[in-house]
C-alpha cells in the first residue's frame, strides 16, 4: 500500500476524495479543473451524507480521469470503523466500474484520528473488503475480471511530515488484514479439504512463514500423545471419524523472562455433524466454520509474530472432526478428561466445550497464565441472544473483563458481557453417574456451558470465554466484509488485548 502527497499526483484512472454533510470538500484541491467538476454538484445535489457517492468525470484534468465523491456525514465524529467502511466503498464503486489500478484515496483532514491511524484503518478496509473465494469455480466470466482483482488503492497525504507514520499505519494495516484474511479463508474451505490434518499443515506452513520463525516452538500432538497426556475429550469427539485428532502447540515467548504468557485457546472442530446426536440437513450446511475459533486463535498469533511485539503467547487448538460412525461416541457415554473429571456426554453435538474442556486444563496447569482467553464457536443459544452483532463474553475476572473491552473498543469490535449465574444454573450440569454432564438442556445455553468450562480452569486463573456462534459468519455484506461468510470478528481484538495487556496483571 503506498502512501504519498496529493501535489504529486498525476494521470490517475480515480480519485477518491471525501466530503462532509456541510457539502465541504476535506480535501484541498489546487487543480482548477478538477476544482470546477466536483463545484456544482457539491453546490446542488451531493449533500456529503453518509456513504453517498457520486462519480465525476473531470475535462482534461492532469491529476485524474475520474472523481469518487463519498459523503462521510459529520466529520469530527468519524472512527476507524466507519473509516475501514469508506475504505471498502471506495473500493467497491471503482471495481464497479472497471478500475483496477493507479487509484488513490486522498486521506480527509478534520477528523479526530491520526494519520497513522487513518493509513492503518483505509488499508484494513480496502483489503477486508476484498477477500474472495472462488476456487472452487469453473467458470469465471471476462466480465467479472475486474471484480476478481485486487485493486490497491494510494494513500494520499497534504502534509509532507505526515508521511512516516502514515507509511508505518499502512504497513500495520497490510499485516493485521492480511492475516484476518489469511483465518478468514481457512474457515471457508470445505470439511473436505480442511480437517485436522490439513488444518496441522496450514498451522505449520504458517509459522515456517513467519518473520518469527525463530522464535516460535511449535509442537503437533497426534493420537499417540493424546493418549499418552489423557486427553479424553478431544479423542473422545475425534473417534468417529476417519480424520484424527491433533492438538496443537506455538509458543513464543519474546517478553520478560518474569512475565507469564497469555494463553488463547480455539476449538478447532473442522466439521461438526452432530455426531450420532446429528444435526438437521440444514444446520450442517455452514459447520465448516465450527472451527472459527481456532483460526481466530491463529491468526492473532500470526499477527502478534508477524509484527515482532516484545510479549509472552501461547496459542492452543485441540481439533477434531465430529462425525456418526461405529466408532462415535454414544449420548449416555463418560469420557475421563484430561484433568481426571468424569463427564457424561447427553449430546455429541454438544462437543466443542469437550475439546476446549483438555485445552483449557493443558493451559492453566502448565502456564501458570496471566490470562486465558477461549474462542469458539460454542451454542446456538448465544448466536440467539446476540445474533451476528456481538462476541458473547464470559469471564471469572473483572479486571480482565475491563481490558478486553477497552481492546475491543480499541479496534470497534463488539464485545457484550452475559452472565452466568453459577449458582442458579451449576445445578443443571450435575451427572447422576459422573462428575458432570456436557449439557443442561436448551434453557440457559449459553451460562451452562460457560460454567461446564470453568470447571477446567485451575489456580485461579484469569478466564474469559469469547462465544462467537452469532458473529463468527455473516450471512450478507457488512460495513467492509464484502461477501457472505468468515467475518474474522474476535482476531483484532485478541491481537490488541495480547499487544496493550500482555505485561499487565489481573
Amino acid at each position: 500500500m503506498s502512501v504519498g502527497l496529493i501535489s504529486n499526483a498525476k494521470a490517475l484512472d480515480a480519485l477518491v476524495l471525501f466530503v462532509e454533510d456541510s457539502q465541504k470538500l476535506l480535501t484541498k484541491i489546487t487543480d482548477p479543473s478538477l476544482q470546477n467538476s466536483i463545484q456544482r454538484p457539491l453546490k446542488n445535489d451531493f449533500k456529503g451524507r453518509w456513504k453517498e457517492t457520486l462519480l465525476v468525470y473531470p475535462e482534461k484534468s492532469p491529476i485524474a480521469e475520474r472523481v469518487l465523491l463519498i459523503g462521510v456525514g459529520k466529520t469530527k465524529s468519524l472512527t476507524a470503523h466507519q473509516i475501514r467502511t469508506l475504505g471498502a466503498t471506495a473500493v467497491h464503486h471503482l471495481k464497479n466500474v472497471g478500475v483496477t489500478k493507479n487509484a488513490a484515496i486522498a486521506i480527509p483532514a478534520g477528523t479526530k484520528l491520526s494519520s497513522s491511524e487513518l493509513a492503518q484503518a483505509f488499508t484494513e478496509g480496502q483489503i477486508l473488503f476484498q477477500l474472495g473465494f472462488d476456487r472452487f469455480k469453473t467458470e469465471k466470466k471476462e466480465e467479472d475480471k475486474a471484480r476478481r482483482e485486487k485493486l490497491s488503492l494510494a494513500l494520499l497525504l497534504s502534509d509532507k511530515k505526515d508521511l512516516k507514520i502514515a507509511e508505518a499505519g499502512a504497513a500495520r494495516g497490510k499485516i493485521i488484514a492480511d492475516d484476518v484474511n489469511w483465518a478468514r479463508t481457512l474457515i471457508q474451505l470445505p470439511g473436505g479439504d480442511l480437517y485436522p490434518e490439513k488444518l496441522v499443515e496450514e498451522t505449520q506452513k504458517m509459522v515456517a512463514a513467519s518473520p518469527s520463525k525463530s522464535k516460535i516452538k511449535a509442537q503437533y500432538w497426534n493420537t499417540k500423545e493424546l493418549e499418552k497426556n489423557k486427553f479424553g475429550g478431544v479423542l473422545g469427539v475425534g473417534q468417529g471419524s476417519n480424520h484424527p485428532p491433533y492438538f496443537i502447540i506455538l509458543e513464543y515467548f519474546q517478553g520478560k523472562k518474569s512475565d507469564a504468557p497469555v494463553v488463547l485457546v480455539g476449538k478447532g472442530i473442522t466439521f461438526d455433524s452432530g455426531g450420532l446426536s446429528l444435526k438437521p440437513p440444514a444446520s450442517m450446511e455452514t459447520m465448516k466454520y465450527d472451527m472459527a475459533g481456532s483460526a481466530s486463535v491463529l491468526a492473532a498469533f500470526k499477527i502478534i509474530t508477524d509484527l515482532k511485539l516484545k510479549v509472552n503467547l501461547v496459542a492452543l487448538v485441540p481439533t477434531a472432526e465430529n462425525m456418526p460412525s461405529g466408532h462415535a461416541i454414544r449420548p449416555g457415554d463418560v469420557l475421563r478428561m484430561a484433568s481426571g473429571k468424569t463427564v457424561e456426554v447427553l449430546n455429541t453435538d454438544a462437543e466443542g466445550r469437550l475439546i476446549l474442556a483438555d485445552a483449557l486444563h493443558y493451559a492453566t496447569s502448565k502456564y501458570k497464565p496471566k490470562a486465558v482467553i477461549d474462542v469458539a464457536t460454542l451454542t446456538g443459544a448465544c448466536a440467539v441472544a446476540v445474533g451476528e452483532a456481538a462476541v458473547g463474553l464470559f469471564t471469572n475476572n473483572k479486571k480482565l473483563e475491563s481490558a478486553l473491552m477497552n481492546a475491543a473498543g480499541e479496534v470497534q469490535e463488539n464485545l457484550w458481557p452475559l452472565p452466568d449465574f453459577e449458582d442458579f444454573y451449576a445445578a443443571m450440569i450435575k451427572s447422576d453417574i459422573a462428575d458432570i454432564k456436557n449439557t443442561g438442556g436448551r434453557e440457559a445455553g449459553a451460562s451452562t456451558a460457560s460454567i461446564f468450562l470453568r470447571h477446567f480452569v485451575h489456580n485461579n486463573t484469569p478466564w474469559a470465554h469469547f462465544d462467537i456462534a452469532g458473529c463468527g459468519w455473516y450471512d450478507s455484506p457488512r460495513d467492509f466484509i464484502g461477501s457472505r461468510g468468515a467475518s474474522g470478528v474476535s482476531i483484532r481484538t485478541m491481537a490488541e488485548f495480547v499487544e496493550s495487556h500482555a505485561t499487565k496483571s489481573f
